[in-house]
This record gives structure tokens, sequence and C-alpha cells, in this order.
């Protein structure tokens, strides 16, 4: 049960705690993982003392990195370097929060995290047997049926308070029966409808961190429709709220806010044909896009599969992963069709500008929930520029000098746009989405990718600079030389000119139609 490398370091653990004559438990997901086999990275412990002094001193014994985390509660983090047999550990060790083990306990979130271990030299002796899993479930600590729930694969509150002493619990139910394959016990969702007022006195940066570890689970659709059901969505996303009874165009099959989650069902259906790393994998079964449903033979597969994995899984602010921050942009793109919704005299609906305010709008949400500068930027144009390669496919000519903008104004969110796109379409078609068309835009998305992964654009020297263009023109500095090296700059990139005469002829000739325009 307990893994030959952690073993060391458990029973140092167990030695220290014991020369402090401080009683220490492991608790919550150590002790679920212990039972399950599953190897920790992370050790949460209890303490019948000060947690912030006991993780200094345990810091400097091993040469590791203390952190303080809550003065309040006299919890500190212990951050030990990776070694050749084991990765680095985490190690958060916090003080009781009630007069006995059994009291701390009871005041947890859910029955599955109420587990506790003695971390003790028995307990390690018996953890290290082949047959020692009787003997360690003798030693557990289980006031809530924890263990019982766990082996049941049902999520349950640890007592009917539980999400009013802290409505964040709300988002950690998702997200614990997302990552281990649990369904909600019959009375969570009454419980959560009672507590969800209460997210809007959370901070929101606390707020933040749970929702993006929820969309970094594979099967975080799920969950959401879950919320939504729940009227917790759009209590965290009040601007979401209009999108809900806003009818479209007959080419959409759901109104706006079913189509935003049905994207993010459809999102997670494709990267599921991704060589993801196994923690990006889904524990269960995602919810099945309506178009799957619909053509159980539709291809997941995409284009560049292994550059897809290494974009998706860079690690951003906070520690989590692009897919995440991807997933939201997902979940709020259509926000403004509400607001710019117009029915003109021959029936038709458009929504003209929703990108454009939606990237407003996804400013001000990611500004409230405290996100990074950069992450509020991504996220923003995932929004704005969501309608660009709808916009491409539909000219008549898709010429090089397009693509190559379209990649200069999304930079290296270009790629992220796209796969947005391959999602929005599936959920925009919806049961009319044939096989032959859903390949036929694939095949088009490879196009636009081509030119940035197969084919990428070579870092050439520019063919002449912005002196060169003043001497040669006669004309004087100014924003007019900027927007010469920025046509020259694309044409170069496309591959339509290649030489400094071509570039100041085609500079002359933008002169010209400027002149014949103006005259």
């Amino acid at each position: 049960m307990l893994p030959t490398n952690l073993v060391p370091i458990f029973t140092y653990l167990a030695d220290f705690f014991a020369q402090h004559h401080v009683p220490a438990w492991l608790i919550g997901g150590t002790s679920r993982d212990l039972l399950r086999g599953v190897e920790p990275t992370d050790l949460d412990l209890a303490v019948d003392g000060d947690g912030l002094e006991l993780a200094r001193t345990l810091a400097d014994q091993l040469d590791g990195s203390f952190v303080p985390l809550d003065g309040e509660h006299c919890t500190g983090r212990t951050v030990l370097p990776a070694r050749a047999n084991r990765p680095a550990l985490y190690l958060d060790i916090a003080r009781l929060r009630a007069p006995s083990i059994d009291g701390d306990l009871r005041l947890r979130d859910f029955t599955i995290n109420a587990l506790a271990l003695p971390l003790t030299r028995q307990l390690l002796a018996a953890a290290s047997e082949p047959d020692g899993e009787t003997q360690v479930r003798t030693m557990l600590l289980d006031p809530t049926g924890g263990l019982a729930d766990l082996q049941a694969g049902i999520l349950r509150t640890t007592g009917p308070a539980s999400m009013a002493d802290d409505p964040l619990r709300i988002l950690r139910a998702p997200r614990f029966a997302a990552t281990l394959n649990l369904r909600p016990a019959p009375e969570l969702a009454t419980q959560i409808r009672a507590a969800a007022p209460g997210l809007s006195r959370i901070a929101g940066e606390r707020l933040r961190d749970e929702l993006l570890k929820l969309l970094e689970t594979p099967s975080s659709a799920t969950w959401l429709d879950y919320l939504d059901a729940c009227g917790v969505l759009t209590i965290l996303f009040p601007e979401l709220e209009a999108a809900r009874t806003c009818n479209q165009p007959r080419v959409h099959f759901l109104p706006v806010l079913a189509h935003m989650l049905e994207t993010v069902a459809c999102l997670e259906w494709i990267i599921q044909g991704l060589p993801l790393a196994p923690n990006l994998l889904p524990a269960t079964t995602p919810r099945i896009p309506v178009a799957v449903q619909t053509h159980p033979d539709l291809s997941r597969a995409i284009p560049y599969p292994d550059a897809y994995t290494h974009l998706l899984s860079e690690l951003r602010s906070n520690g989590r992963r692009r897919l995440a921050l991807l997933k939201l942009a997902t979940l709020i793109h259509d926000n403004a069709k509400p607001q710019t919704k117009q029915i003109h005299p021959d029936g038709k609906v458009s929504f003209y500008g929703h990108q454009e305010l939606g990237a407003e709008v996804a400013m001000q949400i990611t500004k409230r929930l405290r996100m990074s500068r950069q992450d509020s930027a991504y996220i923003s144009l995932i929004v704005r520029e969501h309608m660009r390669p709808g916009q491409l496919r539909a000219s008549e000519v898709l010429t090089p000098r397009a693509v190559v903008r379209f990649f200069r104004d999304t930079g290296d969110a270009g790629p992220d746009v796209l796969l947005h796109e391959l999602a929005d379409h599936m959920a925009t078609r919806g049961p009319n989405l044939q096989p032959e068309q859903w390949a036929i835009h694939r095949a088009w998305i490879r196009e636009l990718l081509d030119v940035h992964w197969g084919r990428p654009i070579e870092q050439r020297q520019p063919l002449l600079g912005g002196n060169d263009l003043m001497r040669e023109l006669q004309i004087a500095p100014g924003p007019q030389v900027g927007r010469l090296l920025r046509t020259i700059g694309e044409a170069q990139a496309s591959g339509e000119i290649g030489s400094y005469a071509e570039a100041l002829e085609l500079a002359r000739r933008m002169l010209q139609e400027s002149e014949d325009s103006s005259a």
C-alpha cells in the first residue's frame, strides 16, 4: 500500500512527530490515496500542535522550503525538492480545528475527505506489508462513513451545514466527483442551491482557483451542466443569465447559454483524441455532444495532435494549464449575443459586434476573478477572435496574406482559436452536422494550421526598413511608414514578394492608391 520510494520520508515524519510529542494524522486525499493504492504527491497532515512551527522546523531539517499558509489556523507548508527516487513533495501541516481529531474530521467538507490515519511506525509497518490493508483499515478514523461512500462511488457532505459553512465547497464538489468518478448524493443538489448565494461573498481569487481546477478536469462539461441546474453558474457569471433564453437563427439548434455549454462538451470530446498526460484524461466518459450522439462515427482526429498536446498542457499562472483557460473562454464566448441581437424586417437575426463587446465583458469577468493580465488577455482574445476563422472560410478567395494576418493578430493563441472553432462548429450544427461536412471543416482547419505549424514561415530579415521607405519615396516619418512596413511584412511572409525592389514597388502602389482615393 505504501510506495517503497516514500517509505524513508514517511518514516522520518513518524519519528519527527514522535520526538516532538505531537500526535499527527494523514488526512483527506493522502489517507484516501493510500487506501486506494495511489501514490500521493501532496501530503496533508493534521497535528495536535502548531502547524506553522512544525512545518518550519521540518523544512530546516530536510533542506526544504517553508511557506506559511494560514496564520489564523496555524497551517504551514514544507516543500521538499525532488530526489532520484521520488518527485518533489508538498507537506501541508495544519493544527486541529477542534479539540480532537474526531471533531476536526466532522468539520470537513465531504465524507471522502473526513478520513484520517495516525502517522506512526505501527501504521507504516502495516502499510508496508503485502497484505497489510486489513490492518491499516482497523486504524482508519472515519466518523462520517467516508470509506463506504468512496467504495460506493458517492460524493456526500459531512453534514447539512457543510456547504453553508464554506460556499466554495460548491465548486469543490464537482471537481471531486469528476476526478474520483463519483456521483452526487441525492441531497447534494438541494444543499448547493441553498448555499449558492453565498458564493457572491467569496474572494475572486478563491473562486478563480477552484473554477480552473474544475475546468482542468476532462469531464467538466457534465459538471457545468450540474452547477447550472443547481442555479450556480449564473451566480458565478451573472453576465450569462440573459443568454439562457436568447434564441438563435435556425443554423443553431440551441439558445445561447445552452450552446456555450454544448461547445465546452464538444471541446472536451475533441481533445480526447490527443495524446494527453494521464491527469488530463477523463476518469469517466465525458458528456457526449449532440452531434456525436446523432453520428457516432464522427472522427475526433485533429491536425497536429502532438503540437496541440504540448500547447494545452502548458502551465500558466497559479499552476493551472492552458486548457482550463481555453475552456473558460469557450464557456463565455457568446456572452454578448443578447445585448447585440437584432431582428431585421425580413426576419433575419443577427448579432453584429457580439465578439468585440463579448471580449470587453470577458475582461470584466477575468478582472473579477483576479486573473493575471496575461491570462485575461488570452481569454479576451479567444472571445474577440472566435468569429475570424468562419469569416476567413466565408471569403471567396482565401489569400495567403489573410492567413498570415490572422496568425499575426492572434499570436501564439491562433491554434487555440482554431480549436475553439472546431468545437463551436460542432456545437452549432448539432444533430444536423454531417460527417462529410465535419471532414471538410477539419481539413480546412488543417490548411490554416499548415501555415503556423506545418510549413512555418521563416523568420526572414525585413526586405527594407523605415529609413529606406522615407529615402526612396521621399515621405516623412509617421504612421504611414508603419502601415507600409506592416503590409510589406505580410506580403513577404505570404510569399508574394521576395526582394527589395518588389517591396519598394508594393509601397509605391499603396501610396498611389492612397493618393487616388483621396483625390
